[in-house]
């Protein structure tokens, strides 16, 4: 991201109507190619914490340059990080709040895996955001099918139960 904020700032520097798009392009591609090499490249690991090659990087940029279809396209396609999941989602929702919604909630699976109460605290903030969202479409019997669907998954969290009764008012 550094890299690409800097050919940016040098290509404007240089020449204030400069070829940028021309730049941007060819950083995009090389960007692109890269990626798709490492894709090409990972082995097969048994290792959870080793890195999978994703999008990261280019949701990244197009989150920067304000380009938001893009970096959903981008993440949709070939993934990104929870972090930069919850910054697309968090765009997206504006416009697009059922394309939010099963991303918080696949984040919200991610999360539960901690068990810890700061776990839980974060996961009930994004139930919240799940529950304005499904009431902005008015879907709000799906939303207490999903918290229902959490209650039965999550049943042993004793400290995220207490967290969900607060929904229930």
């Amino acid at each position: 991201m550094r890299h690409y904020q800097e050919l940016n700032a040098n290509a404007v520097k240089v020449q204030p109507n400069s070829n940028w798009p021309v730049w941007r392009g060819k950083a995009l591609a090389h960007l692109r190619s890269v990626i798709a090499q490492e894709k090409e490249d990972q082995k097969p690991r048994d290792w959870h914490w080793v890195a999978r090659p994703d999008n990261s990087r280019l949701v990244e940029i197009f989150l920067w340059e304000k380009r938001y279809d893009e970096a959903w396209q981008e993440a949709s396609t070939g993934g990104c990080s929870d972090r930069l999941w919850l910054r697309v989602a968090a765009t997206r929702e504006v416009k697009h709040p059922g394309d939010a919604i099963p991303v918080y909630q696949e984040i919200i699976v991610t999360i539960l895996k901690r068990s810890n109460n700061s776990a839980y605290e974060e996961s009930v903030n994004l139930i919240r955001k799940i529950r304005e969202l499904m009431t902005r479409l008015r879907r709000e019997n799906e939303f207490e099918d999903y918290l229902t669907a959490l209650r039965i998954e999550y049943k042993r969290k004793r400290n995220f139960m207490k967290l969900l009764d607060e929904f229930k008012e």
